[in-house]
């Protein structure tokens, strides 16, 4: 028998205020520019928290902290429609989003 997705213990949990925190800062836009299509993350593993950054147009980037694990915040990034992955440099700890075309 399959388990259906309101059985799921990962419903709570992406309701939570930090989940919404990031789903509001990713749809949010300034200045009447559009959502921003790439976003990086980063945050130290255990601490609970982690920097979440939109780029936009101009070379401008801007950054709020999350009250999340940097594992749940990519899995959080994955289910609002992006695509997420390290960069090739393995110096570079951040992880790097960008949307996927609908």
């Amino acid at each position: 028998m399959s388990r259906s997705a309101a059985s799921s213990n990962l419903l709570p949990k992406q309701d939570s205020p930090a989940h919404k925190s990031v789903a509001e800062f990713v749809r949010s836009s300034a200045n009447g520019d559009p959502p921003a299509q790439a976003f990086s993350f980063d945050g130290e593993r255990g601490t609970g928290r982690a920097s979440l950054c939109k780029h936009l147009p101009g070379g401008r980037t801007e950054c709020t902290d999350i009250a999340l694990e940097a594992k749940d915040l990519f899995a959080q990034m994955q289910s609002l429609g992006f695509f997420c992955q390290l960069p090739q440099d393995p110096a570079l700890t951040h992880i790097q989003c960008r949307k996927l075309p609908q």
